[in-house]
């Protein structure tokens, strides 16, 4: 080990491990305020977005797309100015980053065309992963879960699929409202069980 040090125990990584738990509790509980805060407000953004969804969905797309150009110029000044690099990798790098920015140009001035694209691509995963998911939860002990989880996901990938395009400006949307209240749910019921926990010193393990 660099500098002398010794690696740690199974026992001392485990007491390591329990000291980060409790001071991420405590830091949890301290501002539990704030979280509760932010899952309020995530939830109010998620149910906001259920009724303006094409809205939703091109916003997501735009800002995805600046994403994508901001990762693009960054690739492009790493694979100029990184000095570890061969020429081959420089030039995939300039090659990647220039795709970068390509599709997050093509994802601001066509956002329609965007969220069709995208759509279909969902789906698709949802169809094949559903797929994947049902012959594996099949071929194991106790898989039925599994084999749940894949139909739901092939059912919801054969519903975007069978009416694509038509649903490509709400399927985007609907999966990150869906995503912002869940988030939002999760924090206020963090928040609340750190409240509790708070006031409450023996529910603590």
């Amino acid at each position: 080990m660099e500098n002398g040090e010794e690696p740690l125990t199974a026992e001392e990584y485990g007491r390591y491990r329990e000291e980060m738990a409790r001071r991420k509790l405590e830091g949890i509980m301290a501002h539990w305020q704030w979280y509760l805060l932010l899952g309020v407000v995530l939830l109010i953004l998620g149910m906001v977005g259920l009724g303006i969804l094409p809205f939703v969905t091109l916003a997501s797309i735009s800002v995805f797309g600046v994403f994508l150009m901001i990762g693009g110029f960054v690739t492009i000044g790493i694979s100029i100015f990184a000095g570890n690099q061969s020429g081959v990798q420089r030039m995939m790098g300039i090659l990647l980053a220039i795709l970068y920015i390509i599709a997050g140009f093509t994802m601001l001035e066509e956002p329609l065309l965007s969220a069709r694209v995208l759509t279909f691509i969902l789906g698709g995963a949802y169809f094949v992963f559903g797929i994947v998911k049902v012959l594996a939860g099949s071929r194991v002990q106790n898989g039925g879960l599994v084999v749940f989880s894949g139909a739901v996901d092939f059912l919801i990938g054969v519903m975007i699929l069978a009416n694509w395009p038509e649903w490509s400006p709400w399927i985007i949307g609907i999966f990150v409202s869906i995503e912002l209240i869940v988030a939002g749910l999760s924090f206020i019921a963090l928040s609340l069980g750190a409240r509790s926990m708070k006031n409450n010193p023996e529910l603590r393990v």
